[in-house]
C-alpha cells in the first residue's frame, strides 16, 4: 500500500551482491562486509575520470553564489567531492535519540528523477529524526518513452526495481554519515534475504502507515518543526513494541511510505530546518556516468550560456510546446536586456550567451532552436554538443543512459549556467531552482528588482505544483 495512494495523485498531478554489507560503526565502514556489487559501484566512484583535463570547466564556477558552487560539487564533481562538514545534519544526529536495532524501510519512491530526489531527503530525513538506522531504498525507474508509467506495485518487486546504488553514489553517502551521523547504521536491502551470504537476522517485521498521522492529508505537507515526526514516530514504535510477541535476536525493520512533499520545510522560522534540508540534498550525489558526461559537456562550451528547462516531453500537461517556448523567449531577452554585458552578470561580450535547452525530446528541441535562432539565440543540447565532440564517447553514453538518467545531466548543466529558465509546474525545474539559490528556495524572480544573491533564475508561472516553494 506504500504507492497506491501517491500513484494516483502523482498521475493527477502530472497530468496536475552476494551485494553488501554496510555498517556505519564509529564512524567507519567495515570494508571486509563488503559484497561484489557494492565493490564494483564504489570503485567506479574512486576511478579517474576520463579525461583530467576536463576538469578545469567544473572549477571555472565563479559566477555561482558559494553555496551553489558547494552544490554542484557535491553531487557533480567528477572526483570525489570536496571536504565539506555538513554542519546541519551533524548538529541533527547529535540531538537525536538512537534506537538500537531499528530500522527504517523507505517505501512508495517514485516518478521522475527529481520527484525520487526528493523522496529520498524525506527517507532520509524520517531516519535521522527517528534515530534510525537505514535499509537503503528500492525505487522503480520509470519507461525511457511513456513516461507516465511509473513501473511501481505495491509489493515493490519487479526488473523496474533498482537499489539505491544502481541510482545515486552510495560511497559518498556512507562517507558522509560516517563522520557527521556515526550511530546511523545502513544496510543493503539483499541483506534481508535468508539466502544472502551476509544475512542480517530480523526480529520484527513492522509497518508504520504515515497516512494515519493525526491531521494528516495527502496534497497537504503535514510535517514541520511545530509537528514533528519524532513525536508521531515514537508513539507508532511504542505500540508495535508493545505489541510484539517475537522472540529472540535481530533487528526490527519497519517499512514506511516516504511520501512526496511530506515535510514542510519552510514553517521552521529558525531557518535551521531548510539549512538540514538542503544538506541532505547534497547526500544524494549522481554515479559517475552522468557526472562525466555534465563535465565532458561543460568542456565543450566556451563561452557563457542561458539554461532552459523546456518540458515538451510526452507527460506533459501544461501549456503547449510553442506557448511554453515563446515564453521562455522572452523571458531570455528579458534577462539578457538586465544582465547583459558587464561585471553584474560575468559575461563581458557583445555576444550573447549561449542557449542550453534540457529536454528529453529531441523533436521539441529542434522546434526551439530553429525559432530561437530567428530571434537572435543560438540554441543548443545535449546531443548536440557531444556530437561536435572530437570522439563519439560522450555521445555514446548519453544515449546509453535511461530517461531520468539524462535528465541529471541536464540538471547538471543547468545548475551550472548563467542564468536559469524554469517552469512552476515541474519537480525538475523547481529543484534546479532550489539549488541555484544560496538560502537553498527560489525567493523570487531574478527579472524583479530585488537582490536574487546570485541566483539568476526566473520560474514561468505555469502548472499547479503550489507546494513546491515550501516542501519539495
Amino acid at each position: 500500500m506504500l504507492g497506491t495512494s501517491r500513484r494516483s495523485a502523482v498521475v493527477s498531478a502530472i497530468g496536475i551482491c552476494a551485494l553488501v554489507t554496510i555498517w556505519l560503526s564509529a564512524g567507519q565502514l567495515q570494508d571486509s562486509s563488503f559484497g561484489s556489487s557494492i565493490v564494483s559501484s564504489i570503485s567506479q566512484h574512486t576511478s579517474s575520470t576520463t579525461s583530467g583535463s576536463t576538469t578545469a570547466s567544473i572549477v571555472k564556477n565563479g559566477h555561482l553564489p558559494a553555496p551553489v558552487s558547494r552544490y554542484f560539487n557535491q553531487v557533480f564533481s567528477p572526483e570525489d567531492a570536496d571536504h565539506f562538514d555538513y554542519p546541519a545534519l551533524k548538529k541533527a544526529c547529535d540531538r537525536a535519540t538512537w534506537h538500537e536495532d531499528v530500522y527504517l524501510q523507505c517505501g512508495g519512491m517514485f516518478a521522475g528523477m527529481t520527484s525520487i530526489m526528493s523522496e529520498v531527503k524525506v527517507c532520509f530525513k524520517m531516519a535521522v529524526e527517528a534515530g534510525a538506522g537505514l535499509v537503503l531504498p528500492t525505487i522503480p525507474i520509470r519507461d525511457n518513452t511513456n513516461l507516465l508509467e511509473f513501473n511501481n506495485n505495491e509489493d515493490e518487486t519487479g526488473d523496474a526495481y533498482m537499489p539505491y546504488d544502481q541510482w545515486f553514489d552510495t560511497k559518498h553517502l556512507i562517507e558522509v554519515l560516517g563522520r557527521t551521523c556515526p550511530k546511523m547504521n545502513i544496510i543493503h536491502p539483499d541483506q534481508l534475504k535468508p539466502d544472502h551470504v551476509s544475512p542480517v537476522a530480523v526480529k520484527n517485521h513492522w509497518e508504520i502507515d504515515v497516512s494515519k498521522a493525526p491531521g494528516y492529508h495527502f496534497t497537504v505537507s503535514h510535517f514541520w518543526t511545530g509537528n514533528p515526526f519524532k513525536i508521531f514516530f515514537d508513539d507508532q514504535l511504542a505500540k508495535l513494541q508493545k505489541a510484539s510477541t517475537t522472540t529472540g535476536s535481530g533487528i526490527s525493520v519497519i517499512k514506511i511510505a516516504s511520501l512526496f512533499l511530506l515535510y514542510n520545510i519552510t514553517n521552521d522560522p529558525t531557518g535551521g530546518d531548510l539549512k538540514l534540508w538542503n544538506e541532505l540534498a547534497m547526500l544524494i550525489r549522481f554515479l559517475e556516468k552522468p557526472r562525466q558526461i555534465v563535465n565532458q559537456l561543460l568542456a565543450h562550451i566556451n563561452r557563457p550560456y542561458y539554461g532552459v528547462h523546456f518540458r515538451a516531453e510526452n507527460d506533459s500537461i501544461w501549456n503547449s510546446a510553442e506557448d511554453q517556448m515563446h515564453n521562455d523567449l522572452d523571458v531570455l531577452d528579458k534577462a539578457w536586456a538586465k544582465y547583459g554585458k558587464g561585471a553584474a552578470s560575468g559575461i563581458n561580450s557583445q555576444l550573447k550567451p549561449l542557449v542550453y535547452l534540457a529536454c528529453g525530446d529531441e523533436k521539441q528541441v529542434e522546434m526551439f532552436a530553429a525559432v530561437g535562432k530567428k530571434r537572435g539565440w543560438e540554441v543548443t543540447h545535449k546531443w548536440e554538443i557531444a556530437q561536435k565532440s572530437t570522439t563519439s564517447e560522450t555521445l555514446e553514453m548519453i544515449n546509453a543512459l535511461p530517461f531520468d538518467f539524462q535528465g541529471a545531466v541536464d540538471m547538471g548543466m543547468m545548475v551550472q549556467s548563467y542564468f536559469f529558465i524554469g517552469i512552476s509546474g515541474s519537480a525538475f525545474s523547481n529543484t534546479v531552482a532550489h539549488a541555484r539559490d544560496p538560502i537553498g528556495r527560489y525567493r523570487w524572480s531574478s527579472l524583479n528588482d530585488e537582490d536574487d544573491g546570485g541566483a539568476r533564475t526566473h520560474i514561468v508561472t505555469d502548472g499547479v505544483q503550489s507546494s513546491y516553494p515550501c516542501c519539495l
